[in-house]
């Protein structure tokens, strides 16, 4: 079985650079459920939400992942 990747916040989904993050959403203050991103490096914006970038539907995602 494979394991699910999710994509992280902080680093860009097209060149892997690293990423501003603005919280928009939140459970209960705390755990970041939705976020604003701009790349430092080549300005890149996109929105992630619930562990995925949203222009992962348009593109191969180039950001870093994680799985647990």
């Amino acid at each position: 079985m494979s394991k699910v990747e999710y994509h992280c916040v902080g680093s860009c989904n097209k060149c892997k650079g690293s990423n501003s993050v603005e919280i928009t959403d939140t459970l209960d203050g705390h755990t970041m459920l939705e976020a604003k991103t701009v790349c430092s490096e080549c300005g890149f914006e996109d929105y992630w939400a619930y562990g995925w970038f949203e222009s992962g539907q348009d593109m191969i995602s180039n950001c870093e992942k994680y799985s647990y």
